[in-house]
């Protein structure tokens, strides 16, 4: 009896074993799928790309080696992409295996057209991201050449960046920081609700146009570069910004126009920043500084910004910055570009900043306009429809008076649209005034003929 009895608990048991290492087993497969559940590990990220070519198949591969060239733009940078273009055309860019480099089957096509000859084809697929970075790190395009040593190795560095913070501190304290980002000063109860609205979406929506020192002792590649990190800073950040190649053109083509107008009465960059509707140009000058050690290259850059209001010139800040040494294995120049991104990256916040603060308490007294009048032979009829306008605006300034044309600044916190509609208004209740008429539109500038 007692036989049977342990034997009925060794069984009893024996099951209860074998029903927990089932039940454990069954846990166990739950979790594998999960791990297995993304087709495209996370550090594939999806990128978009077009090719064009009279070959489809050229087309297709065009279309994925230039989402692969995005990837490559995320892992080094734009400013470390376009020194290396050469050397990543060589090694990667110009594969006859683009599939080497993508998740093959996460490709889709968005758009395949034939446009007389040529195919144009747009997709989108994950880049494979290990096989880029390892082609980068074997041609020595990675590896440390973005990263930068946590501490400066110049005491005169940290002291420069550390007074440049201060202030920023000191802006950032000035005022209350509005919805746009600006400092704003707390005495704006003579301001409506509406007026300070304005003024934010203003601030928050300003035109940047960024240049380097013509009279710089620095190479113009560096200064050029570093005008494309700025601008780069300014696209992430949602803000617009002046094309780079646009100022070049107009620096070009439009000199003797620019002498015409101004008598290089201001700089032209001045002017070109006005003709682009800019409302704030800034001025980049510095010095880099490079060396190899050790097979490894070395870089360090000390810049500074100068912040101006477009319209009138007027310096609103500036903005000192040297960055700590950056290291590259790939080159000298690489290593210093590296070191301008880490300082045009540090200043331009600063930079914005202090033009933004500047720029909220100058337009509490009005957004400047520029409003020229055509045949203007009566004075006494245009000094009737000055003082009129005058009472609709914050403010209206004579710049210049003939029988030919008058030229005002009118001084409003509004649209350019609203405006117009207020001068609109005013010359309705003038006799003789009653058919003037817009004939030009450009940036901030409006021109009326007033039909005399």
């Amino acid at each position: 009896m007692n036989i049977l009895k342990r034997a009925v608990s060794f069984a009893a048991l024996s099951l209860l074993l074998i029903l927990i290492l089932a039940f454990a087993v069954s846990c166990a497969t739950v979790k594998i799928p999960a791990a297995e559940t993304s087709a495209v590990p996370p550090a594939n990220k999806v990128y978009s790309g077009s090719g064009k070519s009279t070959s489809l198949i050229e087309a297709i591969n065009l279309a994925k080696m230039d989402a692969v060239r995005k990837a490559v733009i995320d892992i080094i940078g734009v400013a470390n992409e376009r020194a290396n273009r050469d050397v990543l055309n060589e090694v990667l860019y110009n594969t006859k295996n683009p599939n080497a480099f993508i998740i093959t089957d996460t490709y889709k096509t968005l758009r395949k057209d034939k446009i007389g000859s040529s195919y144009i084809i747009e997709c989108e697929v994950a880049v494979n991201g290990d096989a880029v970075k390892n082609t980068l790190r074997a041609n020595g395009l990675l590896g440390g050449e973005t990263e930068t040593k946590a501490e400066q190795t110049e005491e005169a560095a940290a002291v420069s960046n550390a007074k440049t913070k201060k202030q920023a501190a000191s802006i950032a304290a000035s005022g209350v920081v509005s919805k746009a980002g600006a400092a704003v000063s707390g005495e704006e109860e003579a301001l409506t609700p509406e007026e300070q609205r304005l003024i934010q979406m203003y601030v928050g929506n300003m035109t940047y146009m960024v240049y380097f020192n013509e009279e710089s002792k620095e190479n113009p590649f560096y200064m050029k570069a570093a005008v494309g990190i700025a601008d780069e800073y300014l696209t992430s950040h949602s803000m617009e910004a002046v094309d780079f190649n646009q100022i070049e053109k107009l620096k070009k083509d439009q000199q003797k126009v620019y002498e015409e107008e101004t008598g290089k009465s201001i700089s032209i960059i001045q002017w070109i920043a006005q003709k682009l509707n800019a409302d704030i140009y800034i001025e980049i000058d510095g010095i880099t500084i490079g060396k190899r050690s050790g097979g490894n290259f070395y870089g360090q850059a000390s810049i500074t910004l100068k912040v101006f209001e477009a319209s009138t010139g007027r310096l609103l800040g500036s903005v000192p910055w040297n960055s700590p040494k950056t290291f590259s294995t790939a080159s000298e120049r690489t290593a210093r570009i590296n070191a301008l991104q880490t300082s045009v990256y540090k200043a331009m916040p600063i930079a914005i900043q202090q033009a933004q603060a500047y720029m909220a308490k100058a337009l509490r007294n009005g957004i400047k306009y520029e409003l020229i009048v055509q045949n203007t032979s009566d004075p006494r009829l245009m000094n009737l429809f000055r003082r009129k306008l005058k009472k609709k605006v914050k403010s209206i300034k004579t710049v210049s008076q003939s029988v030919q044309e008058t030229k005002y600044y009118v001084y409003y916190i509004g649209g350019l649209e609203d405006l117009i509609d207020i001068i609109y208004d005013v010359a309705e209740t003038i006799p003789g005034l009653e058919n003037m008429e817009q004939v030009l539109l450009r940036g901030k500038s409006v021109t009326f003929d007033t039909g005399l």
